[in-house]
C-alpha cells in the first residue's frame, strides 16, 4: 500500500472518527438540557409543597376552632379547603416523582 492510500486511508477514518464525536456530543447536550429541565421542576415542586404545606397546617389549625365555634356550613367549607389542598400537594408530589423517575432514566 502506498503512503498516499494510507493517508487517504486515515483522513477517512480520521473523518468518521469526528462525525462519532460530534454525534455523540450532541446527544450529551440533549440529555444536559433534559436534566436540567427535570431539575427544574424538582425545585418548582418544592417550593410548591412548601406553600402548600403551610396552607394545610394553617387550615389543620383552624379544625378545632371551627368544631367549637362554626357552623355546619363553615366546617364543610373548611373540609373542602382542606381537601382541594391536600390534592394540589398531592398532584405536586406525584410531579416530583416523575421529575426524579426522568432524572434517573437519563
Amino acid at each position: 500500500m502506498s503512503a498516499a492510500q494510507e493517508l487517504k486511508e486515515i483522513n477517512a477514518q480520521k473523518k468518521k472518527l469526528a462525525d462519532e464525536a460530534k454525534a455523540l456530543r450532541e446527544k450529551l447536550n440533549e440529555t444536559k438540557e433534559e436534566r436540567k429541565g427535570a431539575r427544574k421542576a424538582q425545585a418548582e415542586a418544592r417550593k410548591a409543597v412548601r406553600d402548600q404545606k403551610s396552607d394545610l397546617r394553617d387550615l389543620s389549625a383552624k379544625v378545632y376552632d371551627s368544631f367549637s365555634e362554626g357552623t355546619a356550613e363553615e366546617i364543610n367549607s373548611l373540609a373542602d379547603e382542606i381537601m382541594e389542598v391536600a390534592s394540589e400537594l398531592a398532584g405536586t408530589v406525584r410531579k416530583f416523582a416523575t421529575a426524579k423517575a426522568e432524572l434517573e432514566n437519563i
